[in-house]
């Protein structure tokens, strides 16, 4: 690809203007208002038009530490409603997993399950 190509994908990713793309890269008023069209049918532009705008689709994206640090900012700030600070506050603890409830259990199948199991030849499942 060319520097000038370069050029034009990076101006039309940004854009969307294919002729005022071209003329920004260099090429001609004439070649722009005619032929552009051609550059977004070049592999290489295509490919590059590809990954510079899903480079810039994935920044866009906030991490989950970016939400974490928004919706901290949200819960410190008093001049936002006691209700948003508290929502904000719930989301964080549904996102760190504050309100996960573990439970440890030690099952022993009762007699009766014990038997339906051999029935159903599970056998070894039960004491």
């Amino acid at each position: 690809m060319t520097p000038r190509q370069r050029k034009f994908a990076e101006h039309y990713a940004a854009t969307g203007n294919v002729v005022q793309s071209a003329v920004a890269a260099g090429y001609s008023e004439n070649y722009a208002n005619g032929r552009a069209y051609e550059l977004l049918e070049n592999v290489g532009v295509a490919a590059y038009l590809r990954e510079i705008t899903e480079k810039a689709q994935d920044e866009r994206i906030m991490t989950a530490k970016a939400r974490q640090v928004l919706l901290s900012d949200l819960a410190r700030d008093p001049e936002q409603a006691a209700a948003d600070r508290i929502r904000a506050v719930d989301t964080l603890n549904k996102m760190t997993g504050e309100y996960t409830v573990k439970v440890e259990a030690d099952v022993h199948p009762s007699g009766k399950l014990a038997d339906i199991l051999d029935q159903l030849g599970g056998e070894g499942l039960h004491e």
